[in-house]
């Protein structure tokens, strides 16, 4: 299991602020609007963290453009 598997396995299906580098999580949240307001109440600005979706871990997703 990678660092990244083991640090995101709590956040599946679930929108995340990370670190920079990647190496924390700041906040959690169900929705990107919900992880926003977190962000603000912890005083984190946004350009200061990555936000990203957490997609399950049992499956896979391969973008598609029609």
């Amino acid at each position: 299991m990678t660092k990244a598997t083991k640090l995101l396995l709590p956040y599946e299906n679930k929108w995340v602020a990370l670190s920079k580098d990647g190496m924390k999580v700041f906040a959690s949240a169900k929705s990107v609007s919900t992880l926003g307001k977190k962000l603000e109440t912890l005083k984190i600005k946004k350009d200061m963290a990555t936000m990203a979706w957490v997609f399950p871990f049992e499956s896979s997703f391969a973008p598609f453009n029609v």
